[in-house]
């Protein structure tokens, strides 16, 4: 899906580019686009993308096999996420242990609980909710298939949807917390900010049990109607379905490019494809990456105007770029292969006679 590479490098450029607005102090103007005032809801399109990814497998192994083996699932998804995210979280440690860092928090990026408790990893509670919804979707499709059919599962991601929203309709009946203060608490814990993942889900479930849903004929105005409905439901009650309005506006996006079969040349440039590939790493690294490249460049910076920030913005980016480029080879590339060769041979003793 072509497409979808191009989402997921405009979700990681969204985030980066809101990080770097702030950490480099861009103009005004610049601060107050689109690109750098909403570029945290790059996040949100991760979510989204996520939701489709691991949808999508475990949609299609239910269908299949009428069951989820959970453990093979986790072990093939840890493959892929595991190795860089606790090699972050070692550096951190040896940075505690031999630079005399506070250890405060690390033991919640070690447990993936950074969005429930204060951590030291930049972004870590983004992951942590990625890492708690892998390991509870698989567990309640397999609690759920006892009571549903694999036809009527979409019900679990759409009560998601409703519980995340009266979790937070709760909330902001009993709190008298400022809105802005209110949005900020709500913003960290996945029981009120996992509506990408629940959507995403979703948009799986019918791409695997309704293929027609990716058909041109149907995705698009169900895109129309989802992006509508988005903007709607934030204009009624915008603290209450923030997150979902959101979801449902990149869930069409991510609709309309499924299974695209007329693609601009210019979205089929191989270019996303790996910016798509590095996303993981750019999203660790660029926290660290940014704030100790302020410390060399931030006076340069402030004296050089509004070229010297574009100048700065490139270094960023593209040192990003490569040092996600340098991990994926030296951490990540090894254990994915290691990954295709336990599944290849997983699959050569399911398929053996006998």
């Amino acid at each position: 899906m072509p497409v979808l590479d191009v989402l997921r490098s405009g979700a990681i450029l969204l985030v980066f580019t809101g990080h770097f607005a702030a950490e480099f102090s861009a103009a005004t103007w610049f601060s107050a686009s689109p690109v750098a005032h909403y570029g945290w809801t790059g996040v949100d399109l991760f979510f989204v993308l996520s939701g489709v990814l691991i949808g999508m497998q475990l949609w299609r192994e239910l269908a299949r096999t009428g069951d989820i083996r959970v453990g093979r699932f986790l072990l093939r998804r840890g493959l892929r996420i595991w190795p860089l995210y606790f090699s972050f979280v070692a550096l951190l440690a040896a940075e505690v242990v031999f630079l005399g860092r506070s250890g405060s928090g690390l033991w919640a990026d070690a447990t993936y609980l950074s969005d429930y408790f204060h951590c030291q990893l930049g972004g870590g509670w983004s992951l942590s909710i990625e890492e708690q919804f892998y390991i509870l979707a698989p567990l309640s499709l397999v609690a759920f298939k006892r009571v549903l059919k694999p036809g009527r599962m979409w019900i679990v991601p759409v009560a998601s949807l409703l519980a995340l929203n009266l979790d937070r309709l709760v909330r902001v009946w009993h709190s008298a917390l400022p809105e802005a203060v209110l949005r900020q608490a709500m913003y960290f814990r996945i029981h009120t900010h996992a509506d990408g993942l629940a959507l995403g889900m979703l948009l799986a479930w019918g791409a695997v049990m309704r293929p027609r849903i990716t058909s041109a004929a149907v995705r698009w105005p169900i895109a129309i109607a989802m992006l509508i409905a988005g903007v709607l439901i934030y204009r009624i009650m915008p603290v209450v379905t923030n997150f979902t309005a959101l979801a449902l506006i990149y869930g069409s996006f991510t609709l309309a490019g499924m299974a695209a079969v007329r693609i601009p040349a210019v979205l089929k440039w191989h270019g996303f494809y790996v910016i798509s590939r590095l996303s993981f790493g750019m999203y660790l690294n660029h926290f660290g990456l940014l704030a100790h490249l302020f410390t060399y460049m931030g006076g340069w910076r402030k004296s050089g105007g509004e070229p010297a920030f574009w100048a700065c913005y490139a270094v960023s980016l593209l040192l990003s770029i490569g040092l996600a480029g340098l991990t994926f080879l030296l951490v990540e590339w090894p254990f994915l292969r290691l990954r295709a060769l336990w599944m290849a041979g997983s699959a050569a003793r399911e398929t053996a006679p006998g």
